[in-house]
């Protein structure tokens, strides 16, 4: 009743604020979720051989979430917000990629374009970060002969891969649920 009063009971938080918990819970999330993925798909019985995945990797990683939750983000808000809200979370992400801001820019935007130009083709967020982890650490490459043919997945294993970077998306919808962003 109290929403028909243009009255919430939300916590308003601004769009600074969302962009610093946003990223630093996001960092925190890859920071220690890496290992789980990167064990997950070094010791993964459905591949022939190991993709040999090193703690290194973990950027490659962390640029093809940082693109998937962004991307997120442009479904979530109008264009402004978006854009404002981007912009803002760039802001905090920028500095874990590069501390060179153009260099760790350049980066970014190349990944955010590989992202993009798979999501395109595969509609679905997390399955798109998931093809394209698949196609960044070369997984097809240590799969069977079959599969590398066709070049898909292992669908067991693109399964478990996909309900593991589940976790590494923001509950936008939770968020909200709870704030109202001041932009």
């Amino acid at each position: 009743m109290l929403n028909f009063f243009g009255i919430s009971n939300k916590e308003k938080i601004s769009c600074q604020d969302t962009s610093k918990i946003f990223s630093v819970a996001l960092n925190k999330v890859i920071d220690d979720g890496f290992l789980e993925i990167k064990e997950f798909l070094n010791n993964n019985n459905n591949l022939e051989k190991s993709p040999n995945i090193s703690s290194e990797d973990i950027k490659y990683f962390r640029l093809i979430i940082f693109s998937t939750n962004l991307y997120i983000i442009s479904t979530k808000f109008d264009t402004a917000e978006s854009l404002k809200l981007r912009n803002c979370v760039l802001d905090h992400l920028l500095p874990t990629v590069d501390k060179d801001k153009e260099l760790a820019m350049d980066v970014f935007l190349q990944y955010e374009t590989y992202y993009n130009d798979i999501i395109k083709t595969q509609i679905d967020p997390i399955e798109s970060a998931a093809v394209s982890i698949f196609k960044k650490f070369k997984i097809n490459e240590c799969q069977s002969l079959l599969l590398q043919r066709k070049n898909e997945p292992n669908p067991v294993l693109f399964s478990e891969l996909k309900n593991l970077l589940d976790h590494f998306v923001w509950n936008w919808d939770e968020f909200l649920d709870k704030c109202k962003i001041k932009f």
